[in-house]
């Protein structure tokens, strides 16, 4: 898997014809959204009797894999658009070029592919993967269900402030949730699993509590105050809260087996986060 530039030349000696090109190129004129990049994606399978003439979803799952990890590696507003899947072969049977998903209009701030994101990338995919596999089981909560929520924050039409800031808030609740004063206690946890000292902390858990606050008042339909509508244009910070914490979950439950079980993060959490000590070694296992 690599990101190319949109360098017709380089994309036709990869074996891309002229149609595949050609809507490059018409998804490119658009303007509104299209990147300076493409995903080139391969999957090599062992043809047989029973796949001679077909293909499978796996490049697009891989695209897909890819866009996550990329989200959860920097701010920006990140999409994948249509895919076009090219079935290389010596023999021309069935159908060779093959069209998956589409382009969906967004607004949102760029994506800037530095080169600590590039770097980062293979790791964080193979994590990705991994989880795929194994499951979610060693992260607290609901890590799956987390980093759905997350990735809708991207991908709902029409998109909006309101339904990114709820969808982030339940991405923290899938992970650090409680059933009991919640809005305290998932401010507390996110702060201090995130922040570095007590000022930060201090600082974090009031935001994040407002936030909560702003996310009820939606889901309940209750009029916004200007507090409220403030929080709505500082979603993207919210948004950074998130990804911090998922990255790390996600590098966290990729990982072997660790003395920071399922039933510490359910039963022993805020006793550990309250110690210092404790919480530093807590931190330091997660990779915060």
């Amino acid at each position: 898997m690599t990101f190319e530039g949109r360098n017709f030349e380089a994309l036709s000696q990869l074996g891309f014809g002229r149609f595949v090109l050609d809507r490059l190129s018409e998804d490119w004129s658009e303007g509104f959204g299209a990147s300076s990049f493409v995903l080139l994606v391969e999957h090599r399978v062992k043809k047989g009797p029973q796949n001679v003439i077909s293909s499978d979803s796996t490049p697009w799952l891989k695209a897909q894999r890819a866009i996550g990890a990329l989200r959860l590696l920097a701010s920006g507003d990140l999409a994948c658009g249509p895919m076009w899947i090219i079935r290389s072969s010596a023999f021309r049977i069935g159908v060779e070029v093959a069209r998956a998903g589409l382009s969906i209009p967004n607004f949102g701030s760029a994506y800037v592919l530095a080169d600590d994101t590039v770097a980062a990338f293979p790791k964080l995919y193979s994590e990705l993967r991994k989880l795929e596999q194994v499951g979610y089981g060693r992260a607290p909560g609901n890590l799956d269900l987390a980093l759905r929520s997350f990735m809708a924050t991207y991908d709902r039409w029409p998109s909006g402030n309101d339904s990114r800031l709820v969808d982030s808030i339940t991405a923290l609740e899938a992970v650090l949730g409680t059933e009991a004063e919640i809005s305290f206690k998932l401010a507390f946890r996110v702060a201090s699993l995130l922040a570095a000292t007590d000022h930060q902390r201090a600082a974090l858990l009031e935001d994040v509590r407002s936030f909560y606050d702003t996310r009820s008042k939606l889901v309940h339909g209750k009029s916004l105050k200007k507090k409220h509508l403030a929080n709505l244009e500082r979603v993207d910070e919210l948004r950074a809260t998130v990804r911090c914490l998922l990255r790390a979950f996600v590098g966290f439950a990729a990982t072997g087996p660790s003395n920071y079980t399922k039933e510490f993060f359910e039963a022993h959490l805020d006793a550990a986060l309250v110690d210092a000590s404790q919480r530093a070694a807590l931190r330091t296992a997660i990779g915060l």
